[in-house]
């Protein structure tokens, strides 16, 4: 299958074309910083890049015709502003991309007037049902969306652009909405990634102790690479114009994740929470109910929590012997 991932350089966009090579999908990709696929974990030989900006609507012939020479057969919308402190303090920008980039994507789509058309994956979030009631949980895709922030209603804004595509051209888009996901190579600006690479830094000695916010709400964690497992079923046996959440079904107390990392510690771990850390409002508890994606595709997770935080754990460790050397 002929694949193209925008976003290809982000963190999922790494984990989801080493998924696709290994199923034997010729790969291409976008990505609006342009730089390349990370040579540490060997994808630049899996795919290639070209620098684009989604967001940018005076680029669409240049996208229309890009999608007509690369005629790809499935489409993995993955670029976005994805996250949410962030989106607070670029509203525009936010919006810019994840509701532009994806009406400049699926406008492109038509203007290249492919044949077939092609399976068109666009990644939602969980984020979107906000703080849901007790008797919704776990959040099932009937749960009224309720967006706390520019990027969670962006987001819910996308998903509805695609159903209209689909209702109104036939354009075959299925719509993910992954709960939280973790797993090697995510940045430090997650949360289990970030409470990591603190334990793998007080190992080190670069820190004396642990610092956290809130640790008492509960999410449900997928491993990333069940993630992408989970985005190619979809594109595969997902029904077009329909919403799927991706998660677990499983909630883990933040609380408990950071004792499964200090647990695995090679050294005692001191734990401060810093009041600057606590956010004054913080969805106590969201957790996904993903039967419609297990019955409709037969995903199931394979990966624990304890296997998820252990590979980012020793990712940190080898970025910081690495960054040492």
């Amino acid at each position: 299958m002929r694949a193209l991932v925008t976003g290809i350089t982000g963190f999922v966009g790494g984990h989801l074309v080493e998924h696709l090579s290994a199923s034997g999908d010729q790969v291409v990709g976008l990505s609006r910083s342009g730089r390349r696929l990370s040579d540490a974990a060997g994808l630049e030989r899996l795919a290639r890049v070209e620098a684009f900006d989604l967001a940018d609507g005076g680029l669409a012939d240049e996208l229309t015709a890009m999608l007509a020479r690369k005629r790809p057969e499935a489409i993995y919308h993955l670029a976005a502003q994805a996250n949410p402190q962030a989106s607070l303090a670029d509203p525009r920008g936010t919006w810019a991309l994840n509701l532009g980039g994806a009406l400049n994507l699926l406008e492109a789509v038509l203007a290249a007037q492919l044949e077939p058309l092609p399976r068109v994956m666009l990644v939602g979030t969980g984020v979107s049902y906000g703080n849901p009631a007790p008797e919704d949980m776990p959040v099932s895709e009937r749960c009224p969306l309720r967006p706390n922030n520019p990027y969670s209603a962006s987001k819910a804004a996308a998903d509805l652009l695609g159903i209209q595509y689909y209702l109104a051209h036939g354009l075959p888009v299925v719509i993910a909405r992954p709960f939280n996901h973790a797993g090697p190579r995510q940045t430090s600006t997650y949360v289990l990634s970030a409470l990591a690479r603190q334990v793998a830094e007080v190992e080190r000695g670069a820190r004396t102790r642990v610092e956290v916010g809130n640790l008492d709400v509960v999410r449900d964690f997928t491993d990333v690479r069940d993630v992408v497992r989970g985005y190619r079923l979809l594109v595969e046996h997902g029904r077009p114009g329909e919403i799927y959440n991706l998660g677990t079904g499983s909630g883990t107390l933040l609380a408990d994740a950071l004792h499964i990392l200090v647990g695995r510690a090679r050294t005692p771990v001191e734990v401060f929470v810093d009041p600057a850390r606590v956010r004054p409002v913080d969805q106590p508890r969201l957790v996904a109910d993903a039967r419609k994606l297990r019955d409709e595709t037969g995903w199931a997770p394979r990966f624990t929590i304890e296997e998820t935080l252990g590979d980012l754990l020793d990712f940190w460790r080898a970025e910081l012997d690495a960054h040492a050397s």
